[in-house]
């Protein structure tokens, strides 16, 4: 290939075509179409799209990774399936902070046990440090 053809830019020539978003019925329906053998050629023009996106669609629409080609989903369907998983996620992590406020309850219960424990025998419910201890580095 020439240094000149390097150069040049892919679409020279062209007038690239503004972006557009397509409702899902119409993807939906050109899939449809493509897998039904048409042309996909006449079908993007007929469209008015490439035909990069027509296959771009298709991708979208198939589930490659349960190895079912030509099964469509529906993307509400997936939403809700990933809504389902976060919801899962954070139940168990609700589980889990009830989990820790138990044990912290039950934990400040038994502290507050042996405090009264030992005021009812006179006993100091703590002691306070020494002051050559206070003033002696950690080892």
């Amino acid at each position: 290939m020439s240094k000149a053809k390097r150069e040049q830019p892919k679409d020279e020539g062209r007038e690239p075509r503004p972006y557009r978003r397509h409702p899902i019925g119409l993807k939906q329906q050109a899939v449809e179409r493509m897998n039904l053998g048409e042309n996909v050629s006449a079908l993007a023009r007929e469209l008015g799209v490439d035909r990069i996106n027509l296959y771009r669609w298709r991708a979208e629409l198939i589930k490659v990774p349960s190895g079912e080609p030509g099964v469509t989903y529906d993307p509400q369907q997936q939403r809700m399936q990933e809504l389902e998983a976060k919801i899962a996620g954070l139940e168990g992590t609700l589980g889990r902070k009830e989990m820790e406020l138990d044990f912290f309850v039950g934990a400040l219960r038994r502290i507050k046990e042996i405090r009264q424990q030992r005021s009812v025998s006179g006993e100091k419910a703590s002691t306070r440090k020494s002051a050559e201890e206070c003033k002696r580095k950690a080892n």
